[in-house]
Order: C-alpha cells, then structure tokens, then sequence
C-alpha cells in the first residue's frame, strides 16, 4: 500500500469524509488519509510534518479556518493528485477558489505557515494573470 496525506484547512469532517469516500471508490493500491490543519502544525517545518503524520502521531492545536481553502497533497504521482482534486471540488461549493498544492522537496523545508503563504500568493496570481502573457510560462 502507498500511504498517502492531505492537509486541509478550511473543509468540515463531513466534507472529507465525503471527498475520502469518493476517493476510496476508486481501489488502488493507496492508503489515503486526510488530517485537518491546525495552528500547532504552522509551526512545524513540512518534512518533520508529514514524518509525524506518517508515523501515526497526532499534532495537536485548534483547526484552521480562517482564509482560503487549502489542500496540501503528500503524494507519489501527479495523476493521483488529480483525481484527489476532482473527488474534493466534487464535494465543494465554489472548487475554483480551493488553493491545491503538492508537497514538494523545497517545500519540505519551510513551515507549514510559509507553504500556505507561497501556494495562497500564486493562487491569486493565477487568478488574475493569464500565463500565456507571461514571458517565464511561455518558456515552458
């Protein structure tokens, strides 16, 4: 089995279960869990995060829910991250104001105040510049 975590900020318990159902449906070889975010783990740097999480351990603190959406995705492969952003916009009012991000390896080193500040800030550039008039994305 692949473990896999996401960490959201800003969903009920109702609406995880609903988007863990969705994603369960699914099969695979994945063991997916879903952890709400809280102000104890903005502290934490996300490669101690996610160790903990892996392993079992609980972090404590209030959830977050104040500001945007956000679903940070520790998995293996882009596809899998996709069909988990389908099965949570499914289950959501509103999908395209979700700030979706995968965990990265320089994203590893920040907190996860810092990751939820840099995925936020590029949402909202997205949001309101067309890649296509951006002369680094046209290099792509």
């Amino acid at each position: 089995m692949v473990q896999e975590i996401c960490l959201l900020r800003g969903f009920t318990k109702e609406q995880a279960a609903q988007a863990l159902e969705i994603i369960s449906a699914e099969g695979g070889e994945f063991q997916t869990s879903f952890a709400p975010m809280t102000d104890e783990m903005t502290k934490m740097k996300m490669e101690a995060l996610l160790e903990s999480l892996f392993e079992g351990k609980t972090v404590g603190g209030n959830p977050l829910r104040e500001g945007h959406r956000v679903v940070i995705m520790g998995v293996a492969a882009k596809p899998r991250a996709i069909s988990i952003m389908r099965a949570v916009k499914s289950i959501s009012a509103e999908p395209q104001d979700i700030v979706f991000a995968m965990v990265t390896q320089t994203s590893l080193k920040w907190t996860l105040q810092e990751y939820i500040n840099h995925v936020s800030e590029e949402h909202e550039y997205m949001k309101t510049h067309n890649p296509a008039e951006d002369p680094d994305m046209k290099k792509i």
